[in-house]
C-alpha cells in the first residue's frame, strides 16, 4: 500500500508568501532609506553643498535578502592629494568644533540610523504585513 500526500498547493502558497514578504520588505526599505537620506542630509555639512548633493540610496534584493544603503561620496583635491571629503567630514569628531552651517555635525549618517533603526524595522514589518493580507 502506498500513501501519497500532495504538497504542491502548499509549496505554491509558500512561494507566493515568500514573494509577498520580499515585496513588502523592499517597499519598507525604500521608505526607510528615503527617510535616512533626508535625516542625514539635514545634518551633513553644507560648506559648498557638494556633500549633500552627492548623497544617494540603493535598495536591492538578492535571494530573498533585501539590502538598503545610503551613500555620500565626495572626493576633493587636498594639499596632500585627493581626499574623501565625505569620509573625513563624517569621521572628524572633535575637529568639527566650528561647523560652517549651524546644526550640522559629524556622524551625520550614523547618528540618524542609530536613532531611527527601530522605527525603520517597524516600517518594514508593517509593509510586509500589508503585503501578506
Amino acid at each position: 500500500m502506498t500513501l501519497k500526500f500532495d504538497t504542491s498547493g502548499f509549496d505554491a502558497w509558500i512561494a507566493g508568501a515568500a514573494a509577498k514578504v520580499v515585496a513588502g520588505a523592499e517597499r519598507g526599505m525604500h521608505d526607510a532609506t528615503d527617510d535616512l537620506l533626508e535625516q542625514s542630509s539635514e545634518l551633513a555639512p553644507k560648506d559648498k553643498g557638494i556633500l549633500r548633493a552627492s548623497a544617494w540610496k540603493e535598495v536591492e534584493e538578492a535571494d530573498g535578502t533585501v539590502i538598503g544603503e545610503v551613500y555620500y561620496s565626495t572626493v576633493e583635491d587636498g594639499p596632500n592629494g585627493r581626499v574623501n571629503y565625505a569620509l573625513i567630514t563624517h569621521e572628524m569628531g572633535d575637529a568639527f568644533a566650528n561647523p560652517t552651517t549651524p546644526g550640522t555635525q559629524p556622524k551625520y549618517l550614523e547618528q540618524p540610523l542609530k536613532m531611527y533603526a527601530d522605527e525603520y524595522v517597524r516600517w518594514i514589518a508593517a509593509e510586509i504585513r500589508k503585503e501578506l493580507k
